[in-house]
């Protein structure tokens, strides 16, 4: 069967950046490639993809990073859970930190022991910019029922996972809703741009992408931080996703002029693009 060519984007990307979300750990043992195709195609250059000790292997998770390298990807570590909301220590998010930078060092280990058996020299080790942590307190019972005092934790633990993964030099990417500030937590949500992250990454769904995005826009230029816009693919299921929230129907040439449109209106404040996800964005491109 004659491979996929795919189309590249029209968002002229030259003064943005664009990254893709990737949930299956299974990827990274793949040897083909085509990840990065994908990715190429669309002008993409951070992978925000998910890495499992019990699916990917040491060697595999070397070799991928390796490979990003050579590409010009820049790889994060994606995880979470909305139970780590809940510990206002943190210990589950450090946790994660801590195993990111678990990851750098098998990284390291495995590209230099090839470095070193085939005798090839080598200017740049291949490693994980940073992590990425999607933690949804807001879909648990307890948000129900006191939100102040659930955001309070999730906030409280993300400082602290902050904090160490300064120490390992990793960036950290905070995934949140974009109506934080709609349910009256705009002071958590600010706390959590100033001491909680490098980036912030708001889930913006289809129909209001502007103005769902001005309240973490206006923060995150306050404080310098990154802001990322992240757009659904993934086909509506009539439960978590429905047929408002994502552009899988409506395309990407829709989604390209939504996302101009969002350029256009932060000119002072750039916003990135990410696509959710990489399984989906296939599927599209594949249509």
């Amino acid at each position: 069967m004659a491979r996929k060519v795919f189309s590249r984007s029209l968002l002229g990307l030259a003064n943005s950046s664009a990254g893709v979300f990737s949930w299956s750990a299974e990827v990274v043992n793949q040897t083909d490639g085509e990840i990065f195709s994908v990715m190429k195609a669309r002008g993409a250059t951070a992978l925000y993809q998910h890495f499992s000790t019990k699916n990917s292997r040491q060697e595999q998770m070397s070799l991928f990073a390796e490979r990003a390298m050579e590409e010009g990807v820049t790889v994060y570590h994606l995880t979470g859970d909305p139970s780590w909301g809940l510990d206002p220590e943190g210990a589950r998010l450090c946790e994660a930190v801590e195993e990111a930078a678990s990851f750098n060092r098998r990284i390291a280990r495995k590209f230099l022991e090839r470095r070193e058996a085939d005798g090839a020299s080598w200017e740049t080790v291949p490693r994980l910019a940073g992590i990425v942590l999607d933690v949804e307190p807001y879909t648990l019972d307890q948000w129900d029922e006191n939100p102040g005092k659930v955001m309070d934790s999730y906030v409280s633990g993300m400082k602290r996972a902050y904090a160490l993964a300064q120490e390992y030099d990793l960036e950290v990417i905070a995934c949140v809703p974009w109506h934080y500030d709609n349910k009256g937590l705009t002071a958590g949500l600010e706390e959590l741009i100033q001491y909680g992250c490098d980036s912030v990454a708001v889930m913006n769904y289809r129909g209001s992408e502007v103005q769902n995005i001005a309240a973490e826009a206006a923060l995150a230029r306050k404080h310098g931080k990154g802001i990322i816009t992240i757009y659904e693919l993934q086909k509506a299921d009539g439960r978590g996703i429905l047929e408002v929230n994502t552009y899988y129907q409506s395309g990407l040439k829709a989604l390209e002029e939504s996302y101009i449109s969002v350029k256009q209106a932060y000119p002072d404040q750039p916003v990135s693009i990410a696509y959710h996800d990489y399984k989906a964005l296939r599927e599209v491109l594949n249509r």
